[in-house]
C-alpha cells in the first residue's frame, strides 16, 4: 500500500469514527431529553416551564448568528418559517411535554420516531409524489406494527383514557416533526442557522405565553432547573444540532439516520432504570420493532447490501 493510499485510510477512518462519535452523542441527547421532560412534567413543572428552559440557552448562544442574518432569514419563505417554527419550536415543545405527563418516556421513545416516520412517508407520497418501495414499506409496516404493541401496554381503567390521550399528542408532535423536516430541506439553511431561527422566535412566543399563564420556575428546586438548562436549552437546542450536522457529514444521512433509530431502546432504558417505568415482553417487541422498521425504511440495509 503506498502512503498515499495509506493516509487515504486512515483518514477515513478518523472520519467515520467521528461520524459515528457524533451520532451516538445526538442520540444520546435525544433520549436524555425526552427522560429529563418526563421527569419535569412529574414534578414541579409546566410544560410552559420546559419550553422556557428549552429555548431561553439557544436565543443567547445562538444571537451572533440571528444577529448576523436576521430574525427572518433572507429567503426564508413564510409557509417554510411557519411550519419550521410549528414542527420543531415552542408548540412542538409544548405538545411533547404536555404529552409527558400522560405518558412514561419509554413509550415517548417509541412514539415519536415511529409515528413520525409514518407522517413523513405520507407527506411525501401526496404532496411530494415520492412512491416508496416494497421494502421501505415493509419497514413502515414493522413500525406500524410496533406501535399497535404498544398501545396494548396501556393500563386499564381511568388512567387508560389518560394515556391514550397523551397518545394523541404524540402523534400530532411527530406530525409537527415531520412537517418540519421537509420544511427544513426546502428553506436553504444550514443547521445552525436553522436552529438560532426557531430558537428565537420560540424563546419569544413561550415568554410571550409565560406571561398570561406563569411560570413555577423561581420555585423550583435549582439543581433540577440547572439540570433541565444543560439537557433541555444547551444539549438538546445546541449541542445536538452540531453533532447531528457532523454525524451526516462524515457517515451520511442514511448512516445517521440508523443510529437515529437508536433512541427508542435509549429511551426505554432510561424510562425503567432512571423514572423506575414499568416494562414487559411487549414493551421489549415494539421497541425493536420500530428500531427495524425505520432503520429498514432509511434505506440502511439497502445500502450495506450493495
Amino acid at each position: 500500500m503506498s502512503e498515499t493510499s495509506a493516509l487515504s485510510a486512515s483518514g477515513a477512518t478518523e472520519s467515520r469514527m467521528v461520524g459515528v462519535t457524533s451520532a451516538l452523542a445526538t442520540v444520546f441527547i435525544w433520549a436524555g431529553w425526552l427522560i429529563a421532560t418526563r421527569y419535569a412534567m412529574t414534578s414541579s413543572f409546566t410544560a410552559v416551564d420546559i419550553g422556557l428552559l428549552r429555548f431561553v440557552v439557544p436565543f443567547v448562544l445562538l444571537c451572533p448568528i440571528w444577529i448576523r442574518k436576521g430574525i427572518w432569514p433572507k429567503g426564508l419563505s413564510l409557509i417554510n418559517g411557519l411550519l419550521m417554527l410549528i414542527g420543531s419550536g415552542a408548540f412542538y415543545t409544548l405538545m411533547v411535554a404536555s404529552a409527558l405527563q400522560f405518558v412514561p418516556a419509554s413509550h415517548v421513545g417509541i412514539l415519536l420516531p415511529g409515528v413520525m416516520a409514518i407522517w413523513a412517508v405520507l407527506i411525501a407520497i401526496v404532496l411530494f409524489g415520492e412512491r416508496p418501495g416494497r421494502v421501505r414499506l415493509a419497514g413502515y409496516g414493522a413500525v406500524i406494527v410496533g406501535v399497535m404493541l404498544l398501545v396494548a401496554l396501556k393500563p386499564g381503567g381511568d388512567a387508560s383514557t389518560d394515556m391514550l390521550y397523551g397518545y394523541g399528542l404524540v402523534s400530532a408532535g411527530a406530525l409537527m416533526w415531520a412537517s418540519y423536516t421537509h420544511a427544513m430541506r426546502q428553506s436553504g439553511l444550514g443547521a445552525l442557522e436553522a436552529a438560532s431561527f426557531v430558537g428565537f422566535w420560540s424563546f419569544v412566543i413561550i415568554a410571550v405565553i409565560a406571561l398570561f399563564a406563569g411560570t413555577h420556575i423561581p420555585d423550583a428546586p435549582m439543581g433540577d432547573v440547572l439540570m433541565l438548562l444543560v439537557t433541555q436549552g444547551l444539549l438538546a437546542g445546541c449541542v445536538a444540532v452540531i453533532t447531528y450536522g457532523l454525524a451526516v457529514r462524515h457517515i451520511g444521512s442514511t448512516g445517521a439516520s440508523a443510529f437515529g433509530a437508536m433512541t427508542p431502546a435509549l429511551t426505554a432504558l432510561g424510562g425503567v432504570f432512571l423514572l423506575g417505568e414499568e416494562s414487559n415482553l411487549a414493551l421489549v417487541a415494539a421497541v425493536a420493532l420500530v428500531i427495524f422498521g425505520v432503520m429498514v425504511a432509511s434505506g440502511v440495509f439497502r445500502r450495506v447490501l450493495r
